[in-house]
């Protein structure tokens, strides 16, 4: 019977595995006791029909005595291993099981087994055998060209997705069951260990050749995860676009071979996303930041869709990529608004000449991008908790912008209130123009156009930082003007105080309509708590001003300091650009 000595059966092999990537599965279990010696006698088969017959491990165990006589047996063994590796051939290329082709196969494993145990036994070169000892690496290689021949390369001109097709039946026809039931079970493991490795060599050079191509890796990685690691029920957009690629080839392939694989994958498209995400936020910033003063449109609306698209960019391949680009895109967009509180500061202060208000248009930007991330994480939970930092970031821009106009704003009040009621100047207001003239010509704040972030409407939002920003422009305003005119009214003498009245009337009456006219309703009247120093029926003098400021500073907290109003250190060559500005506009 052929596969094994004569007096005893074939022997049922099972590879040892071992981590060599060129060595056969080398041990075979194997019985315990010596393997017995076949010599030719008178009554035995001849040499040529043992090894026509499949009796491999015979007709090597004959020529064994030759050998160790000192004959050249090589061109016997080659004999021998032509014919084994035609019997390999055959259980690859043939088209079912047979009886006889298994037994064929298994005096293949127990020959090469017995070549191995007689190398280690003589410690010593391999024998003058044409080869035996290499029989198992021949065996390796034979297994593996099959594979290598079984799974296509992507050509030159294969689109990814039929080369992807090419690669499903490949896996079919290469593992099917007709191949494994031919194999039997030992070679069937060895040979598909090589087809997992060919077939992730192959994967892992279209990881290559896709290079920074997003879109490509988005279809190879679609395809390992529905073709490696699909669960049966999970729907995915691969599994509702599927076309030619039926039955699932996943169950036919170990998973654990492409872990590696898959997660270098999921690295590479998070990276892609991000690279492509942080491109086109760095686009927006540079236009807002160059072109803030012409652009109709806030150019900062277009962040939020920006960021759900690069979350949308992963949503139909399913988890876990999808949470990890959703980190990312939180992640990135605090990244970005750190970029944007440093660049914010150098715009600010490059932008704030007379006239312009660069502030205002930072605070716009800062009530879209507050809103931008409520949006974001409304429905979504983030694997960082990056709100505190996020909200303290966009609050620190806030302050900054707030802080930055009111040193120009006080300069310049205190600069025109200096003379003003010793010379009854009546266009006060008028020369105070300048920051409410900065505001109607800042776009992202008076927009007529409504757009949208849902579900609230973004120029509400824009609306409410104008407001308090006016609220503290008009409190640096007013306050200053409160003082100056106590301070004016010490060095009067109290009979005088009444030729002030008019024009005080008249400026407060336009601070009023330009109060009003902002949305600043806190002093819609500041024409009646400044006239009470004019109404009142006590004796007038230093302490009765000094008593009428307390109480306003009481009613009013904020616009009147506790203490002398410190004079600003604003260059004094600005503050006359600032006079020359207002002088053009009054």
């Amino acid at each position: 019977m052929p596969g094994g000595t004569r007096g005893n059966s074939a022997r049922a092999v099972l590879p040892s595995w071992h981590s060599g990537s060129q060595g056969f599965p080398g041990r075979f279990l194997r019985n315990k006791r010596p393997h017995d010696v076949f010599h030719l006698t008178e009554n035995s088969k001849g040499f040529l029909e043992l090894v026509q017959d499949g009796w491999f491990l015979e007709a090597c165990q004959s020529i064994s005595r030759l050998e160790e006589e000192g004959q050249n047996c090589g061109a016997q063994y080659e004999a021998v291993a032509r014919s084994m590796w035609q019997v390999v051939q055959q259980a690859l290329d043939g088209t079912g099981p047979s009886q006889e082709l298994e037994q064929k196969l298994r005096a293949v494993l127990a020959t090469v087994e017995w070549t191995q145990d007689q190398h280690e036994r003589r410690k010593a070169s391999a024998p003058q055998d044409g080869g035996v000892a290499t029989w198992a690496g021949q065996l390796n290689k034979l297994l593996r060209n099959d594979a290598e021949t079984q799974v296509p390369t992507l050509g030159p001109k294969d689109q990814l997705d039929l080369y992807l097709e090419k690669l499903d039946k490949a896996v079919r026809q290469g593992l099917g069951s007709p191949r494994a039931s031919r194999l039997g079970t030992c070679l069937w493991e060895v040979y598909r260990m090589y087809f997992h490795e060919v077939l992730l060599g192959r994967l892992s050079e279209l990881t290559q050749s896709c290079g920074a191509d997003l879109k490509s890796c988005q279809v190879l990685y679609t395809w390992g995860k529905t073709n490696l690691f699909e669960q049966p029920g999970r729907e995915t957009l691969a599994k509702a676009c599927r076309t030619s690629w039926e039955p699932v080839v996943g169950h036919l392939l170990d998973p654990l071979m492409f872990v590696t694989w898959m997660s270098q994958m999921q690295q590479m498209l998070v990276g892609l996303i991000q690279e492509e995400l942080r491109k086109h936020l760095d686009r927006v910033l540079f236009y807002d930041l160059k072109k803030w003063a012409q652009c109709s449109h806030p150019t900062f609306l277009d962040v939020f869709q920006l960021l759900e698209e690069g979350m949308n960019a992963a949503h139909p391949m399913g988890l876990p990529i999808s949470s990890q680009v959703q980190g990312m895109v939180l992640e990135t967009f605090s990244d970005f608004l750190k970029s944007y509180q440093q660049k914010a500061v150098g715009f600010i202060q490059q932008n704030a000449v007379a006239g312009a208000f660069p502030e205002l248009h930072v605070l716009a930007n800062c009530c879209i991008l507050r809103e931008t991330w409520q949006e974001l994480t409304q429905k979504r939970d983030p694997l960082v908790d990056l709100g505190p930092c996020v909200q303290g970031t966009i609050h620190d821009i806030e302050d900054h912008s707030r802080d930055h106009p009111l040193p120009r704003v006080r300069a310049l009040c205190q600069s025109l209130l200096r003379d003003h009621f010793g010379q009854k100047n009546k266009g006060l207001v008028g020369a105070l123009q300048f920051p409410w003239q900065g505001l109607e010509g800042c776009p992202t704040v008076h927009s007529t156009a409504t757009y949208e972030l849902s579900p609230r409407p973004l120029h509400l939002f824009v609306l409410l930082g104008e407001q308090r920003t006016m609220r503290r422009l008009h409190m640096v305003v007013f306050g200053e003007y409160v003082v100056a005119l106590a301070t004016h009214l010490k060095m009067l003498e109290p009979r005088r105080w009444e030729g002030l009245q008019h024009q005080v009337q008249t400026d407060t009456r336009a601070l009023h309509n330009i109060f009003t006219k902002h949305r600043d309703l806190s002093l819609a009247h500041p024409k009646e708590p400044i006239m009470e120093i004019f109404q009142s029926t006590e004796n007038k003098n230093k302490e009765t001003v000094d008593d009428w400021l307390a109480s306003f500073r009481d009613r009013f907290p904020g616009y009147v300091s506790t203490q002398d109003q410190p004079r600003s250190s604003v260059d004094l060559e600005e503050i006359k650009v600032y006079r020359r500005s207002c002088c053009r506009c009054c």
